[in-house]
């Protein structure tokens, strides 16, 4: 049995800067700048990890918190089309992120593998998004979980499984419109109603990638190995993009 602590402190020097809404062009990686700058996080990790020897599996349980800082936003409204001050709708707010981590993995035999599931947060504070108040972060995933099989048929053939399910991801949908008269009184105007910042969570997805492997002799000179596989082998849907119809 072993317990684990560890301190890390990192810098990243190219932002992100991501829309709240599900997906969109608008995303792109921006550079520090002498009024951008580089975001820094600091994490505390606490693990224990140990060896059952019943079924000759490790198992590790690991808990972290981490705070950061600097992470940029797009302010609310902001117009994004031949913005020539692109810096002037950049805000730098604080974050933080906790959670649990647990592992049971066994990696010899005939049939080895490993299940893995991660319980996570993720929130963001910006002064001037949300009225203010604490909101998700765009990339909170609650839940996350695989499955890893590997099964030796013979010396020469491996058979092998994953299975994943993540918890969808957060967005700010639209929600209603507002009807008002344009001043002229000549025509009406919509007036778009969002929810709470990444209020709404998108459905979960999961998927089963399977695998052979057809290896060659370990006696041959040169060795090779084949794969034959399929990825999301059910067919299963993965959302990505909501669409609105008024």
């Amino acid at each position: 049995n072993s317990i684990k602590l560890s301190y890390s402190r990192m810098f990243q020097y190219m932002h992100l800067v991501s829309s709240s809404t599900v997906a969109l062009p608008t995303d792109l990686w921006y550079p520090v700048s002498k009024n951008v700058k580089p975001q820094r996080s600091d994490q505390v990790a606490l693990g224990w990890s140990g060896f059952l020897s019943g079924i000759g599996a490790q198992y590790t349980i690991e808990t972290y918190y981490k705070w950061m800082n600097n992470l940029i936003e797009y302010k609310e409204g902001s117009n994004l089309i031949l913005n020539d001050n692109f810096e002037s709708i950049l805000l730098q707010g604080k974050g933080e992120s906790y959670g649990l981590e647990v592992m049971l993995r066994r990696m010899e035999g005939k049939f080895n593998g490993w299940l893995a599931y991660n319980l996570g947060y993720s929130q963001r504070f910006f002064d001037e998004l949300n009225g203010g108040a604490p909101f998700w972060s765009k990339y909170d995933r609650r839940h996350t979980f695989s499955a890893v099989m590997n099964y030796e048929i013979t010396p020469r053939i491996v058979f092998s499984a994953i299975w994943e399910y993540i918890s969808g991801s957060r967005f700010t949908p639209l929600v209603a419109n507002y009807i008002y008269p344009d001043p002229s009184l000549s025509s009406i105007e919509l007036l778009p109603v969002y929810t709470k910042r990444n209020a709404q969570v998108l459905s979960p997805s999961h998927r089963l990638d399977v695998n052979i492997i057809f290896k060659s002799r370990r006696t041959r000179k040169f060795k090779y190995e084949f794969h034959i596989g399929a990825y999301n082998a059910y067919n299963r849907a993965m959302p990505y993009r909501i669409n609105v119809d008024i």
